[in-house]
C-alpha cells in the first residue's frame, strides 16, 4: 500500500506537525528524554508514525541532531520489525488488567537487543479502569531502561492521573496545502500525473487526516491509472462538479427562489445524486462564508464571493444557507428534490413558524380565589415565547433540532438533556446532568453530533463530554407541549403534580 511504502522515517518527512516534531528533536538532541509521552490527535496525523521514529531516535546509535540514523543495527531491526524490545500493543484489542499486568511483569528485564525499551500503547483510552491503575503504578515508577509512548484519538478518556505522568503533544490536522505537497512528491515518486487542483479535491475531502488523503490517490490511481484528470478524481471520491452549484449558491445570494427550485428539480430530473449535489453547495457556502470573515483570504470564485458582498448581511445569510442546505435530509426518497426544495425557500424566505398561540384572557375565571381586596387574583405572568436565548443556549437549540433531522432516535439523548460548556476554537464541550444520556451521545451519537455542530459553526469541532452533576451548573427543563404553554397563558392552572 502507498500509506505503508510512504511512511515517514525521519522527523524530517512528518507532515504538518512542525510544532511536535521541534521540540522532540531538540530534546532528543540535548539528551533529555521523557520517560513516558502522549500523543493525541485525530487519525491518521502522524502518532504512530512519529512514535515509532522517537524509537529509533532514542536507541539509534549514530543520532543527528535528533534525526534517527536509520542505518545502524537498532534502527534497521526497528525499521524491519524484528526488534525485540519494541512492544506496540493495541489497548483495543488488549484493554483488560491482566494485560497491564503482564506488560509490568516483563518491563522489569532490561533490555535484549536495543539500549532501551520502547512500549507503544495505540488507542489507549480503551483500557478499562482496572487496567489504567496497573498502568498508573508503572508510570510512577518506570525503570530507567524503559520508555512509554501512548497514543489515543480521545483523550478526554484517558485519566487526569495518566496525563500529568506524561509529556503531552496534541496533534493537529494537516493543512490542505501540505497534504497536496506530500501527495504531489509521491506522485512524483510513483510516476503518477495527478492535477494539483484534483489533489487538493483528496485533501479536501481527506478532512486534515494525511493517512486517509493517501489512501485516497490510492483508490484514485487504481481505477483511472497513472493518469487521471480532475474530473476523475471527483468520480472516484464521489464528488459532484456540476456548475449548477454555483448557481444555486447564486441564486440563494441574490434572493432568487424560483431560480434556486429549477436548478434543484432539474438536478433530480437529470438522475443526478442530489444529495452529493447539495453536499457540493454546502462545501461552496462554507468557503464563502470563510473569504467573507477573513477578508478574501480563501480561495472562492470570485462571481459568487462577488455576489455575497454586495449583500450587506452576507455573514447571516450564508451562516443560514449553511445550516438549512446541511439539515436536508434525502433519506425517505434520495431521488427527491423536495428537501432541497425547502431548504432553498428557508434559507430565501425565513423558516416556517409555528403559528401564534391565543391571547392572553383578561377576565380571570369566575371560580377564581380572590385576594385581601376582594379583587380576583390575576393570572401568573408567563415569560414571552420568544425570549432572548443565550448564544449557547441557541446553539444548543439548533444542534438538537439539526440531529433530531437525522436520526431522531438517536437525538432524544440531547432533548433537555445536557448544557453547553464550550463552543469556541475546535472543540466543543457538553455537560450532562445524568450519565446515560452522556454514554449515549459519547458512544452513539458522537459522528453526528459532530457533524451537525460543524455545519452550525461552520467549522470543524471535536467533541468532549462532561458529567456535571452537583457543580450547580443550572438544569435545562425539559420541553413541554405547545397546548400546555397556550393554556398557561390563557389563564389556566395545572392540577395536581406536573408532568
Amino acid at each position: 500500500m502507498l500509506y505503508g511504502k510512504w511512511r515517514p522515517k525521519g522527523f524530517a518527512e512528518v507532515v504538518g506537525q512542525d510544532h511536535i516534531v521541534r521540540t522532540l528533536k531538540n530534546a532528543l538532541a540535548t539528551g533529555q528524554v521523557a520517560h513516558a509521552y502522549l500523543f493525541s490527535g485525530p487519525r491518521g496525523t502522524g502518532k504512530t508514525t512519529t512514535a515509532r521514529i522517537l524509537a529509533r531516535a532514542v536507541n539509534c546509535q549514530a543520532l543527528r541532531e535528533g534525526e534517527p540514523c536509520n542505518e545502524c543495527a537498532p534502527c534497521r531491526a526497528i525499521l524491519g520489525g524484528s526488534a525485540l524490545d519494541l512492544i506496540e500493543m493495541d489497548a483495543a484489542s488488549n484493554r483488560g488488567i491482566d494485560d497491564v499486568r503482564e506488560l509490568r511483569e516483563k518491563i522489569a528485564y532490561a533490555p535484549s537487543d536495543l539500549a532501551r525499551k520502547v512500549y507503544l500503547l495505540d488507542e489507549v483510552h480503551m483500557l478499562t479502569e482496572g487496567a489504567f491503575n496497573a498502568l498508573l503504578k508503572t508510570l510512577e515508577e518506570p525503570p530507567p531502561h524503559a520508555i512509554f509512548i501512548l497514543a489515543t484519538t480521545d483523550l478526554h478518556k484517558v485519566p487526569a492521573t495518566i496525563i500529568s505522568r506524561c509529556q503531552r503533544y496534541d496533534f493537529h490536522r494537516v493543512p490542505n496545502d501540505a497534504i497536496v505537497d506530500r501527495l504531489a512528491y509521491i506522485c512524483e515518486q510513483e510516476g503518477v500525473t495527478v492535477p494539483r487542483e484534483g489533489l487538493l479535491a483528496i485533501a479536501v475531502q481527506s478532512r486534515g487526516g494525511l493517512r486517509d488523503a493517501i489512501t485516497m490517490l490510492e483508490q484514485v490511481i487504481a481505477r483511472y491509472g497513472a493518469s487521471p484528470t480532475v474530473e476523475d478524481v471527483r468520480a472516484a471520491l464521489g464528488q459532484v462538479h456540476d456548475p449548477r452549484v454555483a448557481g444555486l449558491v447564486r441564486a440563494l445570494l441574490e434572493s432568487d427562489l424560483a431560480a434556486a427550485l429549477d436548478i434543484a428539480r432539474s438536478v433530480a430530473d437529470d438522475g443526478l445524486d442530489i444529495a452529493r449535489f447539495t453536499r457540493g453547495a454546502v462545501d461552496i457556502v462554507r468557503q464563502l462564508l470563510g473569504a467573507v470573515l477573513r477578508d478574501g483570504s480563501v480561495p472562492v470564485d470570485d462571481e459568487l464571493l462577488a455576489a455575497a458582498r454586495a449583500r450587506p448581511d452576507a455573514v447571516q445569510v450564508l451562516a443560514s444557507a449553511l445550516a438549512e442546505l446541511a439539515r436536508a435530509d434525502f433519506r425517505l426518497d434520495p431521488a427527491s428534490p423536495i428537501p432541497l426544495e425547502i431548504a432553498c425557500a428557508a434559507i430565501i424566505l425565513g423558516p416556517a413558524r409555528p403559528a401564534a398561540a391565543p391571547a392572553p384572557v383578561t377576565a380571570a375565571p369566575a371560580s377564581a380565589p380572590r385576594q385581601a381586596g376582594g379583587s380576583p387574583e390575576a393570572p401568573a405572568r408567563q415569560p414571552a415565547a420568544n425570549s432572548a436565548l443565550s448564544r449557547e443556549e441557541r446553539f444548543a437549540r439548533d444542534l438538537y433540532e439539526h440531529c433530531k433531522m437525522v436520526n431522531p432516535s438517536h437525538a432524544m439523548w440531547l432533548n433537555g438533556s445536557f448544557e453547553v460548556l464550550q463552543m469556541d476554537g475546535d472543540e466543543l464541550v457538553l455537560g450532562f446532568q445524568r450519565k446515560m444520556p452522556l454514554e449515549k451521545v459519547d458512544t452513539v451519537c458522537r459522528a453526528m453530533v459532530e457533524q451537525q455542530a460543524a455545519a452550525i459553526l461552520g467549522r470543524e469541532v471535536r467533541l468532549t463530554v462532561k458529567l456535571i452533576e452537583g457543580t450547580g451548573q443550572p438544569k435545562r427543563e425539559p420541553r413541554r407541549g405547545h397546548l400546555v404553554e397556550a393554556a398557561k397563558s390563557m389563564g389556566g392552572r395545572p392540577v395536581g403534580k406536573e408532568s
